[in-house]
């Protein structure tokens, strides 16, 4: 994503090829611009590990004075928020690059040559490829 937006900003003529189309994915997973960091690394991992710290907050809070029932968690709302969370940074890499004149092209892309790579049936030539 970066460097495509990059490579536009300089004059070059970018498209970039995204298969995962952004939410939840057959096999379980969440796919979508931003690569794995964004949809199944770094920022899912991060609202998990906030996430579970809540339940000892509420325990902790009671040495502060504060009367908090027992704390219970709705696993399919926290996931659904996560997912939510997921699409709108999906959404800000999409605007971006939109912004930067970079052109998405939805579909697994697979290498034919050293200059042309094959997207839902469509071939495209380039004279430089960035996998």
């Amino acid at each position: 994503v970066r460097s495509s937006r990059i490579a536009a900003g300089h004059g070059a003529k970018v498209a970039l090829a995204e298969s995962a189309m952004g939410g939840s994915t057959a096999d379980g997973g969440f796919g979508g611009l931003g690569g794995t960091c964004v949809n199944v690394g770094c920022v899912p991992k991060k609202l998990m590990v906030y996430g579970s710290h809540y339940t000892h907050d509420v325990h902790d809070a009671k040495a502060y004075g504060w009367d908090i029932g027992a704390p219970s968690l709705n696993w399919q709302r926290f996931i659904e928020n996560k997912n939510k969370e997921i699409a709108r940074l999906n959404g800000i890499y999409e605007r971006m690059l939109g912004n930067a004149g970079v052109e998405i092209m939805r579909g697994r892309a697979t290498l034919v040559d050293a200059h042309t790579v094959e997207i839902n049936g469509k071939k495209v030539t380039a004279d430089k490829i960035l996998v």
